[in-house]
């Protein structure tokens, strides 16, 4: 389960969240992530709320969480590991991180074929019959979505390296691969549509930027474009996660015709982005390693130059702090707060 809490307060941006590591729950509070947040949705759910609680207590005078949460349909989370798991990948359950995989070795990566259907697939299945059981138990009617990935990201998380080697020394087999986990994003996204979806597709390509701009806009741009098409048959908004530095690849990621919502990591220059992408919403990802190990004022500088750099473009720039692990200065987090808030 990702625990992402949102400032529930209109500040001097579009929007501000922090997101706590699980072994921030498991050293503050010995909250256990395991088999169990994945496969038990009594547990997940009956941790939520008591997640909800406990990060409104812990930082008054920030609106995050709630002392009276309401009960949501929370689908079972397998983030990265999830299309590994449905192609047969081992998934490994740590108690105090999110789950991982390992890769498959190249003979079966060689066999890897789109199967005639996804439901029985772990996490598909478990996804489908746990939204219903919540459905039922909470008395609402979310759809059983599916996750929705990205193509090297799938690629590299099911080959490991190898895929980066053969780009260069084995394009047949590399572009096999790639065409198999675009297939496996298009199947996701089509399910997801017609369970009742209309909102945002977004894909995740945090491994782009282990490869250059060049090598992005011949290999797998192609793909993403295909995305984007697939995202207006299907009436629904297009989103990029580029947690790298984004600047190297803003004019590649500009052939894609409209973009509503931008990720991009830290380091990145939020002015480039919101002036190349007029059209989208800019979420900049803080560098958690820095606000852990810096002091408050540079915390609270770095949120105001953040501030600054999207200049009237504000009101569609928004601040994710993801990744708190257990020592992290609370006091940082409130100065980023209170930098929002004072603009």
């Amino acid at each position: 389960m990702w625990f992402s809490a949102p400032v529930r307060e209109q500040l001097a941006l579009d929007g501000l969240a922090f997101n706590f590591m699980p072994s921030w729950w498991a050293r503050n509070y010995g909250i256990e992530y395991g088999r169990r947040m994945f496969f038990d949705p009594d547990y997940r759910l009956e941790t939520y709320l008591r997640m909800e609680r406990l990060v409104h207590g812990r930082f008054p005078g920030i609106p995050l969480g709630s002392p009276d949460p309401t009960p949501v349909c929370l689908a079972p989370e397998l983030n990265n590991a999830a299309t590994p798991a449905a192609v047969g990948c081992e998934v490994h359950y740590p108690l105090n991180n999110y789950p991982w995989s390992e890769h498959l070795s190249p003979a079966k990566v060689a066999e890897l074929k789109l199967p005639s259907k996804f439901e029985d697939r772990c996490p598909y299945a478990e996804i489908d019959a746990q939204v219903g059981y919540l459905n039922k138990k909470i008395g609402c009617d979310s759809p059983p979505l599916w996750p929705v990935r990205g193509v090297l990201n799938d690629a590299a998380l099911i080959s490991g390296t190898d895929v980066f080697e053969d780009i260069l020394g084995n394009p047949e087999r590399a572009r096999g691969l790639f065409d198999f986990t675009h297939g496996v994003l298009e199947r996701v996204v089509r399910h997801n549509h017609a369970v009742g979806f209309r909102g945002m597709l977004m894909i995740f390509n945090c491994s782009i930027m282990m490869v250059s701009p060049q090598t992005y806009e011949e290999w797998f741009l192609p793909y993403d474009l295909r995305l984007h098409s697939l995202a207006r048959e299907l009436d629904m908004t297009f989103g990029i996660h580029h947690c790298g530095g984004f600047d190297r690849y803003a004019s590649v990621y500009r052939k894609i015709p409209r973009i509503e919502f931008i990720e991009i990591g830290s380091q990145s220059d939020v002015g480039l982005a919101l002036e190349r992408f007029p059209e989208a919403t800019v979420q900049y990802i803080m560098n958690a390693a820095k606000i852990a190990r810096g002091s408050c004022r540079e915390a609270s500088e770095e949120t105001k130059s953040l501030l600054r750099a999207a200049g009237d473009s504000a009101s569609r720039f928004r601040l994710h702090v993801p990744d708190i692990e257990y020592g992290t200065p609370e006091e940082n987090l409130r100065a980023i707060y209170r930098s929002c808030q004072s603009g």
